[in-house]
C-alpha cells in the first residue's frame, strides 16, 4: 500500500508505526516497532527495525536475543534463509536466553528440511556437536536424528544407535533412522535383510517425501542388481510418480527395459533424456545403451551412429584428457560433474546463496543502510566459503565422471568392432532376453498414433516408444 493511500489505513496501524511511517532508530521504539511489524508479516520494516535495535543494544540487554529472533524471522520471511540460519544459530549457541533456544532450533529445523541449506554450518558444526536439554519432544527427535546421522557418517555406529534409540518409534525421524541402518546393511552386502526392512519401511504412513523416494529407489536398484528386472520396473514406475523430474530414473528404467528385452522402450526413454528439461544431466553411458539397444534390433548403421555420437558429444573433453589435462582444467567436465554426487548438494546450495544475494541487491533501498551493509558482507563471505567447499568436493565427482566417460568410450569402441564382425556373420540377435515385438500401427482403429517430430511434452517423456524395425534373423 502506497503512502498516497495512507488516509484509508486505520489510525491504530499508523500509531504502531506500520504502513508508510518511518522505521524508528531509537532502540526502545525500534524494538516495539519490530514486534508489531513481524506480528503483521511486515518483514521488510520488521527487519530494519529489529536491526536498529540489535545494532544499538548491548548483548546483556534482556531483550537482545528477542531482537535477534525478530531479525531472524524477518529475514527468513524475505527468503534470506541462509542469513536467518546464521542468526538462529547464534541465538541457540550463545544461550543467553534459554527460553528462545527451542524457537531458534525450530528455525534451523525449517531451513534444514528445505533440502537446500548449509549443512556444514547448521548441522555438522553445530547441531551435531552440541548438547541440548529440555526441548519439546518433536524438536528433540530432530536433534537426536541429526546427531545420530552425523555419527554414522563419521563411522561411529555404536554411538549413533544410542541417539537413534531415543527417537519414538512412531516418529518420522525414527523411519529416517531406520533407513540409515538399511544403508549400512547394503554396504555390508546383506541384501536379503535390507530388502525385508525396506519393504516394512515402505508400508509406513508417516514417511517424509524424501525418505519415501529413497526407499523406492533403493528397492528398485537392489532388484536390478539381483536381476529381478520385473520387480525393479514396478519400483521404478512408482518412483517416477514420486520424483517425476529426476532424469536418473529414466536412465535406470531404460536399462531395466533393455534387460527385459524391450529395446524399443529403452530407446524411447533415451530419447526422453534429450528433452531440454534434462539438459544438465550428463551420462556417457546413455550413448552406450542406445548402441546396445539398436544392436539388439540388428540396426547396424543406427547403432554405429549412436556409438560415435559419444565421441562427438565429448570430443573436446576426451581430446584434452588424452593430451594430459586434468579433469579440473576442462570446463565441460566441471560443468557435468557439478550436478553429480556430493557436488550436487554443494552446487545447489551455492546457487541458492547467489539467488538470495540477488534478492538482497534488489532490496538495497528498502532495508536500511546498516542492515543492508551487514547482510551484503555476510553473503559475500558465505559465497566465498561455499565456493571453496564446492571445489573441495568436486574433485571426487570429476574423477568418477572421468572413469565413466573413458569406460563408456571403451565400451563404444568394442561395440563398433562387434558391429563389424556381426555384418560378416549375418543378422543374428546377440544373446539375451527374448526381444519383445514392436507395437503394431494399424491402418484403422480406436487408437491414434502421432509421429515424433522433436517436440517434448514433459508429462509424456516416460511414455515415448521408438517404433524401430527388427532386422534380425533368428
Amino acid at each position: 500500500m502506497g503512502c498516497s493511500m495512507m488516509k484509508s489505513v486505520p489510525i491504530l496501524l499508523t500509531l504502531l508505526g506500520i504502513g508508510c511511517a518511518a522505521v524508528p532508530v531509537q532502540k526502545d521504539a525500534a524494538f516495539t516497532f519490530a514486534v508489531e511489524a513481524v506480528a503483521r508479516d511486515s518483514y521488510m520494516k520488521g527487519s530494519e527495525a529489529a536491526w536498529n535495535f540489535v545494532d544499538s543494544a548491548d548483548p546483556d540487554d534482556p531483550r537482545y536475543d528477542r531482537g535477534l529472533r525478530l531479525l531472524s524471522q524477518s529475514v527468513e520471511g524475505l527468503e534470506l534463509e541462509w542469513a536467518a540460519g546464521i542468526l538462529y544459530r547464534q541465538i541457540a549457541k550463545e544461550r543467553r536466553n534459554m527460553e528462545l533456544v527451542p524457537d531458534a532450533l525450530n528455525g534451523l529445523r525449517r531451513i534444514a528440511e528445505s533440502d537446500i541449506y548449509d549443512e556444514d554450518m547448521l548441522v555438522t558444526s553445530f547441531i551435531a556437536s552440541e548438547e541440548f536439554s529440555d526441548l519439546p519432544a518433536d524438536l528433540q527427535e530432530f536433534v537426536n536424528y541429526r546427531q545420530g546421522l552425523d555419527l554414522v557418517r563419521r563411522g561411529n555406529d555404536e554411538w549413533a544407535q544410542k541417539h537413534f534409540a531415543r527417537i519414538p518409534k512412531e516418529s518420522q525421524y525414527a523411519a529416517a533412522a531406520q533407513y540409515v541402518g538399511i544403508v549400512r546393511l547394503i554396504a555390508d552386502g546383506d541384501y536379503e535383510n535390507a530388502v525385508l526392512k525396506l519393504e516394512a519401511l515402505q508400508k509406513r504412513e508417516n514417511l517424509s517425501p524424501r525418505i519415501r523416494v529413497d526407499v523406492e529407489r533403493t528397492l528398485a536398484r537392489l532388484a536390478f542388481e539381483e536381476k529381478r528386472y520385473r520387480d525393479a520396473l514396478i519400483y521404478f514406475e512408482k518412483l517416477k510418480e514420486l520424483a517425476p523430474d529426476d532424469p536418473e530414473i529414466l536412465l535406470e528404467m531404460a536399462w531395466t527395459h533393455y534387460y527385459l528385452g524391450n529395446s524399443r522402450k529403452t530407446l524411447g526413454l533415451l530419447v526422453a533424456l534429450d528433452a531440454p528439461v534434462h539438459r544438465k544431466h550428463i551420462s556417457p553411458e546413455r550413448y552406450l545403451l542406445e548402441a546396445l539397444a539398436l544392436r539388439r534390433l540388428c540396426q547396424f548403421g543406427a547403432a554405429r551412429e549412436a556409438a560415435v555420437r559419444l565421441e562427438r558429444r565429448y570430443h573436446k573433453s576426451l581430446q584434452r584428457l588424452s593430451s594430459g589435462d586434468l579433469p579440473e582444467q576442462i570446463p565441460q567436465m566441471r560443468a557435468a560433474a557439478r550436478f553429480r554426487g556430493f557436488s550436487r548438494a554443494n552446487a545447489l546450495f551455492l546457487e541458492r546463496l547467489q539467488y538470495e544475494n540477488d534478492i538482497l541487491a534488489e532490496m538495497q533501498d528498502d532495508l536500511g543502510e546498516g542492515l543492508h551493509a551487514y547482510l551484503k558482507d555476510l553473503y559475500a563471505r558465505g559465497i566465498h566459503e561455499a565456493k571453496i567447499r564446492f571445489e573441495e568436493h568436486l574433485s571426487a565427482d570429476l574423477e568418477e565422471l572421468t572413469e565413466e566417460l573413458l569406460a563408456a568410450r571403451e565400451g563404444v569402441r568394442l561395440i563398433v568392432h562387434e558391429l563389424g564382425v556381426s555384418l560378416l556373420r549375418g543378422r543374428r540377435r546377440p544373446a539375451g532376453a527374448v526381444e519383445k515385438p514392436a507395437v503394431e500401427v494399424p491402418l484403422t482403429g480406436d487408437r491414434v498414433f502421432y509421429s515424433f517430430s522433436g517436440e517434448f511434452w514433459t508429462d509424456e517423456l516416460d511414455d515415448l516408444v521408438v517404433i524401430a524395425e527388427d532386422r534380425c534373423i533368428d
